[in-house]
């Protein structure tokens, strides 16, 4: 039977460890795995057991990765899947990665939706139609969206920020003619993704 012969942390990433049986490099695993499984030295793995910790191993390679990626900012469970989809690691694999990260609380599309309106109506003055529009794409169900987009319309006012949005482009349009200044804010805005209601409520305050 297989024998744990060596137990030793990698030079680049002490949190990684190598894995030697019977005098061999086997794999390499992460804390979680060499805590959770026992691996120490002169453990005996039955074979059974060698499938199931080189399954463990490959999905604590990949959180290696998810780590970094999560460290940018914030991601949808569809932005995680379509990250792997071009890759070659199994369904399986995949699955359970974000089973794990689903657990350590680093998926919650309801969390995610949260922070990407703040952001994009922060630093953007994005509408609530665009806003909607990106939610979708990066999988957020319906129901979600409704609801973080419903506490976010009540915290900040379309017409309020369709305002701040325009103001930064008159310093750029001041000298236009009056008409063809109404049609580019309008045109403007309408991109930004707020409603024409808002656009007209605020242009019509001008």
């Amino acid at each position: 039977m297989p024998k744990i012969t060596e137990v030793v942390p990698q030079k680049k990433n002490p949190k990684r460890f190598n894995v030697y049986i019977d005098g061999e490099f086997a794999f390499g695993a992460d804390e979680d795995l060499v805590v959770n499984r026992r691996l120490v030295v002169g453990k005996i793995i039955a074979p059974d057991d060698m499938d199931k910790i080189l399954f463990e191993a490959e999905v604590g390679k990949l959180m290696e990765k998810m780590y970094r990626w999560f460290a940018l900012r914030q991601h949808s469970e569809k932005e995680v899947r379509d990250y792997f989809r071009n890759k070659t690691f199994s369904q399986l694999v995949v699955d359970a990665v974000i089973e794990v990260l689903k657990k350590k609380g680093l998926i919650d599309d309801l969390e995610f939706a949260k922070a990407w309106v703040e952001a994009r109506r922060r630093s953007k003055q994005k509408g609530i139609r665009a806003i909607k529009a990106e939610l979708f794409q990066k999988g957020i169900g319906k129901e979600i969206i409704d609801e973080v987009v419903s506490s976010q319309s009540s915290a900040v006012r379309e017409e309020d920020l369709a305002k701040i949005a325009l103001e930064k482009k008159m310093k750029v349009w001041k000298n236009l003619d009056q008409k063809i200044l109404y049609r580019k804010s309008i045109e403007f805005l309408l991109r930004k993704g707020f409603d024409y209601e808002i656009v007209k409520q605020v242009l019509d305050k001008k």
